[in-house]
């Protein structure tokens, strides 16, 4: 694992940086890549393949968005 993830009960933590902005994500991932996210901050789930979450999650799904 890299610095600043953890894993429990097989859901994956770490921080998601979009803009200015660092928001806790937690994740379970299946066979084949795909994703099961939540960002308790923005009250957000979403299920996307592994290889789109760097680049659609934080500029298409999340963009623009902050926390209340």
């Amino acid at each position: 694992m890299s610095d600043g993830r953890t894993c429990g009960y097989a859901w994956w933590r770490h921080e998601l940086r979009v803009g200015g902005h660092v928001y806790s994500q937690y994740e379970a991932s299946g066979n084949g890549g795909q994703l099961v996210m939540v960002v308790p901050a923005l009250d957000l789930d979403v299920s996307i393949w592994r290889k789109f979450r760097e680049e659609l999650l934080p500029q298409f799904i999340m963009g623009g968005r902050e926390a209340p």
